[in-house]
């Protein structure tokens, strides 16, 4: 059951202060029966009436803009990749109270909840709770850990009523994005502050998940500014084991975070945004009792994480023909275990990413970028799981090139594009790649230390710790 109570400033009947008092009171109270009855008897006045996804015809959905397969404004019939899109209208009905449940109804996406705070996320059927080579982000920021390069989607707690919509791209992505987007990209993009003006409150709980909750506000800071906070709760209830008990798996999470867009004159726009969660979740740590003979058994564990981001980007628009912008961000977290200590990590990570696009005469749509990314982490393991070394730091330098030309106006697209990278495992890598007719046609990737290949395959998230830095896998051939 979801309970919401919605204030919009500049809607054409707002609720009177009387009302809203009432209402507080009535939910202080606890009487939620009451307060459900008689937010249903409210008739609801919107700004503006939803957009049913459903009525669009095929040109019209076609016609829908993205930004990940190019890192620029396109429309779906003009991109060279096979891409879905979740837009806010999906998620209003689709009754999801988190990101992993909205990924299903992506075709090609296989998503699995294996206990109740770990989510196996991943794409082309290589799913498993370490699936790596899907990259994933928010906001532009990635949120993918290097250690296993997977994503930990229990603190990817986004507010769905703030999502603008969700681009998956299923299908190597790594010519523009680079590392970990081998077999696909995920890209969350959120609304504008200015969007979400006005008080929000939503509320519900149910058998598993027990009590949830999500309070915003959105305001302005003068004639160009606006900002919105928020903050969000969920507990979650355990799994029942194989045999019917208690796996032990709840867990609750606060969460808390803000925007702010402030627009310059004509041509400049800021954004800032942060976020800070703390989340206590049950786990079951395999314990080694004994050697000889060889002993495990499931011990109930806590896992603490914690962590915040600070994201800032300015985007300048020359003119029509041209714009340039610049984003960067810190993210720091923290995952613990107790008292049976698995692997600890702490991890800091700073990125750095510029990017301009030039309309170069009447057939050329060009976009270049440069990148530097640097990560440390610090880990701390038990008696029988531990990495060595125990800290390390990593840095990776960046740049990309593409190209798309017109052959035809309107029908025929040629794209071809180019990353180059340098990172403490696989040393200097390009990546290549074109597009023909709007299908993407190879994928070729090559290496300082390797042959080249000719695969579907571009780039692949650096080899963990504990496996050498020596060891170099044969290319299989591709199937025909």
């Amino acid at each position: 059951m979801i309970v919401r109570l919605r204030v919009i400033r500049s809607a054409r009947r707002p609720a009177s202060p009387s009302f809203k008092a009432a209402v507080g009171r009535v939910l202080r109270r606890g009487h939620v029966c009451l307060a459900v009855a008689a937010l249903m008897a409210i008739p609801a006045w919107s700004q503006e009436p939803p957009k049913n996804i459903s009525d669009l015809s095929i040109e019209d959905l076609m016609n829908l803009k993205v930004t990940s397969v190019s890192k620029k404004e396109q429309k779906m019939s003009q991109v060279a990749a096979a891409i879905f899109v979740i837009t806010q209208e999906d998620i209003r009905r689709s009754g999801a109270t988190g990101i992993p449940d909205l990924l299903r109804m992506v075709p090609g996406l296989d998503v699995a909840e294996t206990t109740s705070n770990i989510w196996a996320v991943s794409s082309r059927g290589f799913n498993s709770v370490f699936a790596s080579k899907l990259l994933v982000l928010i906001d532009g920021r990635t949120v993918y850990t290097p250690l296993f390069g997977g994503t930990y989607w229990d603190v990817q707690d986004v507010p769905l009523e703030d999502i603008e919509r969700i681009e998956v791209i299923r299908g190597p992505g790594a010519t523009v994005w680079g590392a970990n987007a081998v077999n696909g990209v995920i890209n969350i993009i959120t609304k504008k502050s200015k969007d979400t003006q006005g008080a929000s409150v939503a509320a519900g709980g149910g058998t598993h998940e027990q009590e949830f909750g999500t309070v915003q506000y959105g305001g302005t800071t003068g004639p160009q500014g606006s900002y919105r906070v928020f903050a969000k709760y969920l507990n979650d209830g355990p799994f029942p084991g194989f045999t019917g008990q208690n796996a032990r798996d709840g867990w609750h999470q606060l969460h808390g975070g803000f925007r702010v867009d402030q627009d310059y004159r004509e041509n400049d726009s800021i954004t800032v945004e942060g976020d800070l969660y703390h989340a206590t979740e049950g786990v079951s740590a395999q314990q080694l009792l004994s050697i000889a003979p060889i002993i495990q058994q499931a011990i109930p564990d806590i896992e603490r994480a914690s962590g915040g981001d600070l994201l800032g980007r300015w985007h300048h628009i020359f003119s029509t023909r041209s714009d340039t912008t610049l984003q960067i961000y810190f993210d720091r977290y923290e995952r613990d275990y107790d008292p049976f200590p698995l692997v600890n990590e702490t991890r800091d990570t700073l990125d750095f990413d510029f990017q301009n696009h030039l309309a170069w005469g009447d057939r050329q749509d060009l976009i270049w970028g440069l990148g530097y990314r640097r990560t440390s982490d610090q880990t701390s393991g038990g008696t029988f799981s531990f990495l060595t070394p125990v800290g390390r730091t990593l840095q990776e330098f960046s740049s990309f090139v593409q190209d798309q030309i017109t052959l035809k106006p309107g029908r025929v697209f040629l794209t071809v594009g180019t990353k180059l990278e340098h990172n403490d495992f696989n040393g200097f890598v390009v990546n290549l790649a074109f597009t023909w007719f709007g299908h993407q046609a190879i994928v070729i990737a090559c290496g300082q230390r390797s042959r080249m290949l000719l695969v579907p395959l571009a780039n692949s998230t650096p080899m963990p710790r504990w496996v050498s830095r020596h060891f170099r896998p044969r290319a299989a051939p591709s199937p025909s």
